[in-house]
């Protein structure tokens, strides 16, 4: 048997599930291969099984992963799947949100499951999770990720209840609020120079090519608000409304 996870990470999150997942197959001898959307590779379809997560962004799988699913997922014949999302809040609506999309190219969805994570938005009136909670977190991730593989290789089938209503509710809310996501590097994020030390990885690592760096910084109008680039920049130079913060650590 040989699987592979499909996956979007903007600060780490989801990456961290991911890994978790993989160990639990191979601790078990199933080869699992991880699949970052964003290396821009040809997938084929060679697999026996399928796992997709992401972050959940406005409540709903952001439109980098959803894109890349509708346009470069191969299509399969009944492979089965799992499908998993990384919030902050107790619940995402990303597994009903895809699968429709998943359905049509041939994918058979037997679990669904959300997995509270470190709050990575901690800006505004959001609040950042505490250590003692994050070490909490960490260990439900692992029981999340052993519990996820023991259930698909029993066979036994997991849905999430996700509410249509509230699902349909957030892809608009995501719709409506996406010009704001799109400029919130721009009017929000601003840079310590005397900290910064040009090393570029915000520019290389900006996951939509957001950032452009020659001697200062420029934010595009293409932000998604993942936090990579405040949340991974090696000497914490980003500023938020003019402040530094707290970089999440996981």
């Amino acid at each position: 048997m040989k699987g592979i996870i499909i996956f979007f990470s903007g600060t780490g999150n989801t990456e961290y599930m991911v890994k978790l997942i993989c160990g639990e197959f191979q601790k078990r001898n199933i080869q699992c291969d991880l699949f970052n959307i964003e290396n821009n590779e040809t997938l084929k379809d060679e697999y026996d099984f399928y796992v997709f997560a992401s972050p959940i962004h406005v409540e709903i799988f952001p439109n980098i992963f959803v894109d890349w699913l509708s346009k470069k997922l191969p299509e399969a014949d009944n492979k089965r799947c799992i499908v998993l999302s990384t919030q902050a809040s107790a619940v995402g609506y990303g597994g009903r949100q895809i699968s429709k999309l998943l359905e049509k190219k041939g994918y058979n969805i037997v679990y669904v499951r959300s997995i509270p994570m470190p709050n990575n938005y901690y800006l505004g009136k959001f609040k950042a999770t505490t250590e003692d909670k994050k070490i909490e977190m960490k260990n439900e991730a692992q029981n999340e990720a052993q519990a996820a593989v023991e259930s698909f290789l029993r066979d036994d089938v997991y849905i999430e209840k996700e509410s249509l209503y509230i699902t349909e509710l957030c892809k608009l809310v995501y719709k409506l609020y996406k010009p704001v996501l799109n400029n919130f590097a721009k009017k929000n994020l601003t840079v310590d120079y005397d900290v910064c030390i040009k090393c570029k990885k915000c520019e290389k690592g900006c996951p939509v090519n957001n950032i452009k760096f020659d001697e200062k910084i420029h934010f595009d109008k293409n932000c998604i608000a993942c936090q990579r680039c405040v949340q991974k920049c090696p000497v914490n130079a980003f500023k938020y409304q003019g402040e530094h913060f707290n970089q999440l650590k996981l």
